[in-house]
């Protein structure tokens, strides 16, 4: 279901950092759902506590370190530029979804957490979101490419220090979506749009080999997993910006593919009209309707049987 490999990471607390020390055991109440892995040494009150499913930072090891933590960041989201949560773990930064059952609670060891709900964090290419940030920051005009600016001024966003970790997660990603310059020791970013649309075009093939994998997608005609991989990317972009582009550059029309099906009205439908069958009843004879109504010679009312004897 999701990327990597998933373990429960840990009761989540309000605090930035999350300490991920001891092995546990939780149970879903209500359902028979378990899984083991990280948790506070110890808990705060069971109101603070939170449970998150999220991956590993590393693929080797299925036990977290004691000095091993995650942070919990606040960055725009790529596609409405809103605030939202995301976490980062090891070198991982991985997007937070809430899910919340109308009756639901969590078993931690001994104790009880009313809050049922959960977190699921799954990673994401931190290139998506710096997409804004890398557009906003070339300062593009009609007839000028943009300028050229180094990685400390694309990661300084007012309000929004979390971007300043990006620093160490890049590496030379940026080169795949950037013109990149080299004065000295210094390098300095442009974003260049052929490079983003092939960088888009390799996730698109990604994502339509990963669909292949799923159940019930192996059957799909390529023209329709192209479609549905575009719109899963499409969610990480803006509609009016790279994915106008990236539709356009495939050749895809997401539109078109969201249109509801119409249904053919010579088929007929499950649930026929109420009045349908009036007209031939108003065709038929007297005689007809007495012989379709059945003959009641020798039969009683039903309140005869009812009636007090005299």
């Amino acid at each position: 279901m999701w990327a990597g490999r998933s373990e429960l990471a840990n009761a989540l607390s309000r605090h930035s950092t999350i300490p991920l020390l001891q092995r546990i055991m939780i149970r879903r109440s209500g359902a028979a759902m378990a899984a083991t892995h990280a948790a506070a040494e110890a808990l705060p009150s069971c109101k603070e506590a939170r449970v998150l499913i999220a991956r590993l930072p590393s693929e080797g090891s299925c036990e977290f370190a004691a000095d091993t933590g995650s942070s919990m960041i606040h960055l725009r989201n790529p596609k409405t530029g809103a605030k939202a949560c995301y976490m980062l773990t090891g070198d991982i930064l991985q997007e937070v979804h809430w899910f919340k059952e109308q009756f639901s609670s969590w078993f931690l060891g001994d104790h009880v957490l009313e809050d049922g709900s959960l977190y699921v964090g799954t990673p994401v290419d931190p290139i998506f979101l710096l997409l804004p940030i890398l557009d906003e920051a070339r300062m593009k005009k009609a007839d000028d490419a943009g300028k050229f600016r180094s990685l400390e001024e694309i990661l300084y966003v007012e309000d929004y220090p979390g971007y300043q970790h990006f620093s160490c997660l890049l590496g030379d990603t940026l080169d795949s979506v950037c013109e990149v310059r080299e004065i000295g020791t210094s390098k300095f970013y442009r974003l260049n749009e052929s490079k983003v649309l092939s960088w888009l075009c390799c996730k698109v093939n990604n994502t339509m080999k990963g669909l292949s994998s799923l159940e019930g997608h192996g059957s799909m005609l390529e023209g329709e997993k192209e479609v549905q991989a575009v719109g899963l990317i499409g969610d990480y972009l803006k509609d009016s910006d790279w994915l106008d582009k990236l539709c356009t550059y495939l050749g895809v029309d997401l539109q078109a593919s969201r249109k509801p099906q119409v249904i053919d009205e010579s088929v007929p439908l499950f649930n026929p009209k109420p009045n349908a069958g009036k007209k031939e009843e108003k065709g038929l004879s007297g005689k007809s309707k007495t012989q379709k109504k059945g003959s009641v010679v020798g039969m009683r009312k039903v309140t005869q049987f009812f009636a007090m004897e005299r």
